[in-house]
């Protein structure tokens, strides 16, 4: 609880904000949670400017802490539902595994929304504010086009690397151009797993949130672009379509099956 405190109240002396009476009061009550959700809240709203290590030293035991008071599965306990490829449902942030695939924006700096609901901001308050630094020192303010993807350390999380990618936005109807592009995410990451010697990789349901990319199509050209890769490649990687949904565990039991 001290650690937590101790954040909170830096990032609010560092925003020049106040605390507010719903603070106070879980403040006054030992209630985690609501604290927790106050940090994140911060969290998910800094620039990446400079911080003190003393900041990210105490946030990654704070981090690393709530990690071990979670449910980890590991990649081994995941049941192939065909030769190196698996399905399972549940949060990416708390899978152990090489690498998980981060479904991004295009500056590639996380979601600003605070306690926003999308896997880029779960990904970014789960492995901490390291990784908003590391992204900004990569990107220096650049963009990265759609189907492309970046890789950083995943900090806090149980895997070992995040594979950012930015997949396609649907405006009205789903273009020739668009099922490229969102084929290019999967093909990019797999290619960018080969480069390091990742062995075992999990991807969400890129672009199907807020991007809105229909979960039909774009299961289907998940498991192709994979299928592809693993056939033209010969790579020997573990492949998890990690879903959260389940209109989207049906719709990858289907195809796979």
């Amino acid at each position: 609880m001290n650690k937590l405190l101790f954040l909170i109240d830096y990032l609010i002396k560092e925003g020049n904000y106040e605390y507010n009476k719903e603070l106070e009061n879980a403040l006054k009550e030992n209630n985690e949670e609501v604290m927790y959700n106050y940090f994140r809240y911060l969290m998910n709203i800094r620039l990446p400017n400079n911080i003190s290590e003393e900041y990210l030293k105490i946030e990654d035991e704070y981090l690393q802490e709530r990690l071990k008071n979670k449910i980890i599965t590991n990649i081994e306990d995941i049941k192939p539902i065909r030769d190196n490829l698996y399905l399972w449902q549940g949060d990416i942030t708390t899978l152990n595994i090489d690498a998980v695939v981060n479904a991004a924006n295009s500056s590639m700096l996380g979601c600003f929304i605070p306690l926003h609901k999308c896997i880029d901001n779960a990904i970014h308050s789960a492995s901490g504010t390291r990784l908003r630094l590391c992204i900004n020192n990569i990107m220096k303010g650049k963009t990265e086009d759609t189907g492309k993807c970046i890789i950083t350390k995943a900090f806090n999380l149980p895997s070992r690397y995040i594979l950012h990618t930015v997949g396609p936005i649907i405006q009205n109807s789903v273009s020739k151009k668009d099922e490229e592009l969102l084929y290019n995410c999967y093909k990019s990451c797999l290619e960018m797993a080969k480069d390091n010697n990742i062995k075992s990789i999990a991807f969400c349901c890129i672009s199907t949130g807020e991007f809105r990319f229909p979960n039909k199509e774009a299961s289907q050209i998940a498991v192709n672009a994979v299928k592809d890769f693993l056939y033209n490649t010969k790579y020997d990687i573990k492949i998890v379509f990690n879903v959260f949904k389940d209109l989207d565990y049906k719709l990858y039991y289907n195809i796979l099956k």
